[in-house]
């Protein structure tokens, strides 16, 4: 995976990519789904236009634990412009919305991920999932390089939501609420290594 890039802002901008997708639901069963995995009772949401990744993340994120509010509510919450969502936004409103949550951020300066970096959102995340809690990233993923696809022309800048993990294969269950604003082939879960999810976090970071 490339890892360097020019420092950005904390947005999903992909160029080019406009189009407005449907806005689905699905319930997510409770239970662990093969053995070693452990997997949040999340409600995925695919975002209905390019800019409320960060809204529709923090809508699954929440919904591990309550019923969220509306995408357009949490997207005021959160400053949420047709620019997207400032990072230092997102922990505040899940504290808030959570009760006896208190997220934090963790910014990741650099273009790269460390093994410890990787291992650090590995205990965090899983901590957070045994808890009953989803993690939010902030994603800076290079042209060509998004999960599962790897058509995108341009760095995508986007935010997801880890709820789930699979102890055995040491994997990461992502919600991508990017769905078919990037292309109707995309997963709306990805199973990724920490170490990925560290590395598209690196530049910008996660919300645990």
């Amino acid at each position: 995976m490339t890892t360097s890039a020019p420092d950005r802002r904390t947005f999903f901008r992909a160029v080019g990519l406009t189009a407005a997708a449907g806005l689905g639901t699905a319930a997510l069963a409770p239970a662990a789904t093969a053995a070693g995995e452990t997997v949040l009772p999340t409600t995925y949401r695919e975002q209905p236009n390019f800019f409320y990744c960060g809204p529709t993340a923090v809508s699954i994120a929440l919904s591990a634990k309550v019923t969220p509010p509306s995408l357009d509510t949490l997207a005021a919450e959160l400053g949420t412009t047709d620019n997207g969502t400032n990072f230092g936004s997102v922990s505040p409103v899940l504290t808030n919305r959570l009760a006896g949550a208190t997220y934090r951020d963790q910014w990741m300066a650099g273009t790269s991920a460390s093994d410890a970096d990787a291992d650090l959102l590995w205990d965090r995340a899983t901590t957070n999932v045994d808890d009953g809690f989803a993690t939010v990233c902030n994603w800076w993923v290079v042209a060509g390089d998004y999960p599962n696809w790897g058509g995108n022309t341009s760095d995508i800048y986007h935010f997801v939501t880890i709820d789930g993990y699979d102890a055995d294969a040491r994997t990461l269950r992502v919600a991508d609420p990017a769905g078919s604003t990037l292309t109707a082939s995309l997963p709306s879960h990805h199973w990724l290594s920490p170490k990925q999810v560290a590395t598209y976090c690196a530049g910008r970071g996660y919300f645990w």
